[in-house]
């Protein structure tokens, strides 16, 4: 993806979308925008364990939230963000994450930009971030927030 591409989709869009895969299988699958800090001022975006379909669906939609002037903020508890009465948490990257994780958002910033990746529950409604959540697949980012 060069930066043309990216910079085009954020002046029509506002923002970028990148799935990020492992064809070995030894990292989960993640997703993440480029363009929201550019944009609207608001932390970039990144989803782990959901298929790239879901993971841009729900980006489009939190990207139709913020330009309505909706922030998601980082540690706290969210509703209505993916629907049902599921609840969803945005937890900030550690910085030494990023190179590693956001690579592309990295080289097409080419200065400090803030991210958060959003945590999203298992059926009972627990997350990642709690005590008994079945969902593992998520694992993987709960070691660079």
């Amino acid at each position: 993806m060069s930066k043309e591409e990216i910079k085009k989709n954020i002046k029509e869009y506002g923002w970028h979308f990148l799935f990020v895969f492992d064809p070995n299988g030894e990292h989960e699958d993640f997703s993440y925008s480029i363009g929201l800090e550019e944009s609207f001022d608001h932390p970039e975006i990144v989803i782990f364990g959901l298929k790239k379909e879901s993971a841009h669906a729900i980006i489009s939609d939190i990207v139709e939230d913020i330009k309505s002037g909706i922030k998601m903020e980082s540690d706290k508890k969210l509703g209505n963000v993916i629907g049902g009465n599921f609840e969803v948490i945005f937890k900030p990257i550690k910085i030494r994450a990023y190179k590693e994780y956001l690579g592309t958002a990295v080289d097409y910033y080419d200065k400090p930009f803030r991210a958060q990746i959003m945590f999203w529950p298992d059926k009972s409604n627990i997350l990642p971030t709690e005590d008994g959540c079945e969902v593992t697949i998520q694992n993987e980012a709960l070691t660079i927030v």
